[in-house]
C-alpha cells in the first residue's frame, strides 16, 4: 500500500499553516511548512514533496515564481495555488505555469479544500503505481 502523499504548506500567514496542518496530520499526511517561498524552495529540494500547497500573495517572492522554480526543480510535484485576491489572470497565470489547481481564501469550504488535496493525492499515488510496475517489468525484462 502507497503512503499518503508527503505536503508543504507555504503561506506567510502561519494561522493559515497550522490550521491546515491540524486538518491534514491526523489524515495521515506529512505535512512540512514554510512561512516564504525561500523556505519552501530549500525543503522541496532536500526532502521528498509530492503536493504543495502556496499562496499567490507573499512578500520576496510571489506564489507563481514559486510555482515556477518548483516546477523546473520537480516536474511531477502537484501545486494548489491559494488566494485571497483572485482575478482570471492570475487564475490563468497559475494553471499555465503547472498549478494543479487553486483554492480560494478563506478556506471556509473545507470539504471541497480536502477534495482538492485528495485528488492531488490520488494522482501521485497513481504515478508511483505506475512508475513501480514500470520498474518491475523492466527488471523482468
Amino acid at each position: 500500500m502507497l503512503k499518503p502523499a508527503s505536503i508543504l504548506l507555504v503561506d506567510d500567514e502561519p494561522e493559515i499553516i497550522e490550521s491546515l496542518r491540524d486538518i491534514l496530520e491526523p489524515l495521515g499526511y506529512t505535512v512540512h511548512c514554510a512561512t516564504d517561498p525561500r523556505t519552501a524552495l530549500q525543503k522541496a529540494s532536500q526532502q521528498q514533496i509530492d503536493i504543495v500547497i502556496a499562496d499567490i500573495n507573499m512578500p520576496e517572492m510571489d506564489g507563481i515564481q514559486l510555482l515556477r522554480n518548483l516546477k523546473t526543480m520537480r516536474p511531477l510535484v502537484q501545486v494548489i495555488m491559494v488566494t485571497a485576491f483572485s482575478t482570471l489572470e492570475k487564475i490563468q497565470a497559475c494553471l499555465e505555469a503547472g498549478a494543479s489547481d487553486y483554492l480560494l481564501k478563506p478556506l471556509a469550504d473545507m470539504e471541497e479544500t480536502l477534495t482538492i488535496i485528495q485528488e492531488a493525492d490520488q494522482r501521485v499515488r497513481r504515478w508511483r503505481r505506475n512508475f513501480m510496475a514500470t520498474m518491475q517489468k523492466t527488471k523482468e525484462d
